[in-house]
């Protein structure tokens, strides 16, 4: 019995120190990975469309290009499209992203639909070209709405920073969950890969 009674006890501690780890290291970091605390607390276009976000995450890169050389790998996202330069194999039915830029999806403009997967679209609700762009996901009245933008800030050095925010109300705890524990691994492979484009777009100039 005083077995039972350990184990149970050794157990409830490594699922505590779990918890406290999951919160208080990998989630703040995950939410903020790569960003710098200003940018974090800077707003971004379309933070008030979700006043109360259950999950909210800004994320950033330094790349060596200029915004104008960034922005034709931006636009060009979506599923089918050229992809999101993430895990083709989870977000793109295993079609490989792309590695060039494609002039048919360069003609982006507000109010446009892009696919982000077989039944989801989201919705240009901003664009301006080499700067912002900032698409919607749910009409007010679906329990889960929410927003994904791109900033793109140019340092005096010729680098750009690109800084990604998501905010989601997600009623559903798994929902919310599952954000907090696997949607940085989509979101770093997403930067690192429009970085590696367009960094290796730079050097072919």
């Amino acid at each position: 019995m005083r077995r039972i009674v350990r184990s149970g006890i050794i157990l409830l501690g490594a699922a505590l120190v779990v918890v406290v780890l999951f919160s208080n290291v990998y989630r703040p970091w995950a939410r903020t990975w790569g960003a710098t605390e200003e940018e974090v607390l800077r707003a971004m276009p379309g933070d008030e469309i979700v006043p109360q976000p259950t999950f909210e995450a800004t994320r950033a890169v330094t790349i060596d290009a200029s915004p104008e050389q960034i922005w034709p790998w931006i636009v060009q996202i979506g599923y089918r499209r050229a992809g999101f330069y993430s895990y083709d194999r989870l977000d793109n039915d295993g079609i490989a992203s792309a590695e060039h830029i494609i002039p048919e999806y360069q003609g982006l403009s507000v109010s446009e639909l892009i696919p982000l997967s077989r039944t989801v679209d989201a919705e240009v609700r901003l664009l301006e070209p080499g700067k912002f762009l900032l698409l919607v996901v749910g009409p007010p009245d679906m329990t889960e709405t929410w927003t994904w933008a791109w900033g793109l800030y140019e340092k005096e050095s010729g680098q750009t920073r690109l800084i990604t925010r998501l905010r989601v109300h997600a009623e559903s705890a798994r929902a919310n969950l599952m954000l907090d524990a696997l949607e940085i691994v989509m979101m770093r492979k997403h930067l690192r890969g429009i970085r590696r484009r367009a960094e290796a777009a730079e050097l072919d100039r």
